[in-house]
């Protein structure tokens, strides 16, 4: 390379290419980086949001499924009792009846003894009454 010499350097200004500002492409490309920004964290909220909803949800589900069972275990035990206290009432009323049965047989029989001693009191005063017996 050689050095410069007095003559190459002209006494002209160099002259740069003017430039050409436009102004509206600095606010277009804030204004489009600022909406990306805002639906970035709008996504990142409704994400979070839906997967917190999502796992509410799942923990309520996963609760009322052990409670069902639980008073499903619950009624089970209880139609067994049921059955229990019904097979008791159904012996009571069984024992009832027969002894409602056995009652009525005992009354029966009583109101019949009773008719015959009223008959055999007849036939013992008609034999008091009678001549042929001592006094």
């Amino acid at each position: 390379m050689d050095a410069p010499t007095p003559g190459s350097f002209s006494s002209e200004p160099i002259r740069r290419r003017p430039r050409t500002a436009k102004p509206w492409v600095k606010p277009l490309l804030l204004t489009i980086l600022s909406v990306a920004v805002w639906g970035g964290l709008l996504y990142g909220a409704y994400y979070y949001a839906t997967d917190y909803i999502d796992s509410s949800i799942r923990t309520v589900q996963e609760t009322n499924a052990l409670h069902v069972q639980a008073l499903n275990e619950r009624l089970d035990a209880i139609q067994v009792e049921l059955e229990g206290v019904k097979d008791a009432l159904e012996d009571a009323d069984r024992t009832l009846a027969s002894s409602d049965s056995t009652r009525a047989a005992l009354s029966q029989r009583i109101t019949e003894l009773d008719r015959q001693l009223a008959q055999l009191q007849q036939s013992l005063n008609v034999l008091r009454k009678s001549p042929d017996v001592k006094n």
